[in-house]
């Protein structure tokens, strides 16, 4: 009775549901893959190594500039705030934080532009 009113039979809803299910699992497998691969260390070394080369030059030249203010400031405070720093420390503070701003840029535009692609 149901049937002969809508026009719409049980089978083909069950087929169609069917086929949405077995869409979603293999979606599902997908996801789970890659998930899989991008929390994969040693993949990620492999597949980027230049990046991970790049990434590893930034973190050790920013860890480098904090262990350097650090050891600055357990200089006496009375020498810390009376004298200037020397121009050499000036100049390289200034290289050093145009080349981290550099490649850090560099290295985001390419992974932009990579994932983008």
């Amino acid at each position: 009775m149901g049937e002969a009113t809508t026009g719409v039979e049980p089978r083909k809803i069950e087929r169609e549901i069917e086929h949405l299910r077995t869409r979603l699992d293999r979606s599902l497998a997908e996801v789970d893959r890659r998930r899989h691969e991008l929390t994969d260390l040693k993949l990620q070394v492999r597949r980027h190594p230049r990046l991970v080369a790049g990434t590893s030059v930034v973190v050790l030249a920013l860890l480098g500039g904090v262990g350097f203010a650090i050891w600055r400031a357990l200089d006496p405070p009375h020498e810390v705030a009376r004298r200037d720093a020397p121009a050499w420390e000036k100049i390289l503070a200034a290289v050093g934080t145009t080349i981290a701003v550099s490649l850090t840029k560099k290295l985001l535009d390419r992974a932009w532009n990579k994932h983008l692609v």
